[in-house]
């Protein structure tokens, strides 16, 4: 059985500043395709070898799922 349930919760970040407008720009993009009612693929390079390495915190409990074989993390 689907939930629609909705719970606000925050995420706080810390990334170098040149990534901040990449990263807040996937996360808008997010919202405009979810606004729409469009399902796309949102894709961000996470550099690992470079210098992204971003630290996440969030005041929500939460369970890490494992993504798809093609990598993708969905929950449809």
């Amino acid at each position: 059985m689907e939930s629609n349930d909705r719970t606000r919760f925050y995420i706080e970040v810390e990334m170098k500043d040149r990534w901040i407008p990449y990263f807040m720009s996937m996360l808008q993009r997010m919202q405009y395709l979810g606004n729409i009612g469009s399902s796309r693929p949102v894709t961000f390079f996470s550099d690992g070898d470079g210098d992204f390495q971003p630290k996440f915190n969030a005041d929500i409990d939460w369970e890490y799922k494992e993504p798809r074989e093609d990598g993708v993390f969905d929950a449809g």
